[in-house]
């Protein structure tokens, strides 16, 4: 179940497997007072087993084609993760998640990712259509999309609940007819 995209120089999308669990575990509580609040399972991980638990049950799902989570790695180092958090093969529909380390953003590597994940799914899976789902208040998830070439195509109001309160979600959306691929990957 080795699976790796190359969205650009040096920047890899692998999928994980259990030989990354101290990596990422590491990575999240690195981080986690920034993914907390926009990732809520990210809570329930509080030592390398949950981290094992997760990877497993991601394998499982990508196993049977719902899901695929990835590490994003760049110059061999993991710096963040891109998810394809559902994968709808009768309507051709996939939703993408991501996150970045605080100290890796600005550089347009999640840009690329999300890029190289489309390229990805449009090919290999021939999706018709990718959304990314995002709080409203997410600004920098939403400028992610934006420059990964996604249109916001609506709002849910109130249809997230958060440790804040209610947030609306914020719907982006690609279709393939309007993806252009990433220039030297």
């Amino acid at each position: 179940m080795n699976l790796t995209i190359q969205a650009g120089e040096n920047l890899y999308l692998i999928l994980f497997q259990s030989h990354h669990a101290s990596a990422l575990f590491h990575l999240i509580e690195k981080n986690r007072s920034l993914l907390e609040p926009w990732l809520p399972w990210i809570r329930r991980i509080r030592d390398i087993n949950g981290i094992k638990g997760y990877i497993q049950r991601s394998l499982t799902s990508f196993s049977q084609g719902h899901e695929a989570h990835f590490g994003i790695w760049n110059q061999g180092v993991l710096i963040g993760s891109i998810t394809v958090e559902r994968m709808d093969h009768f309507n051709k529909v996939a939703e993408l998640g991501y996150w970045l380390s605080r100290d890796q953003t600005g550089r347009g590597l999640v840009t690329r990712s999300v890029q190289g994940i489309a390229s990805y799914l449009f090919q290999e899976h021939r999706m018709h259509r990718l959304e990314i789902r995002t709080e409203a208040t997410n600004h920098s998830s939403r400028h992610v999309a934006i420059r990964a070439g996604f249109r916001e195509e609506g709002i849910l109001r109130e249809a997230l609940q958060t440790a804040r309160g209610t947030d609306d979600l914020i719907i982006y959306g690609l279709l393939s007819s309007e993806f252009a691929e990433p220039a030297n990957p």
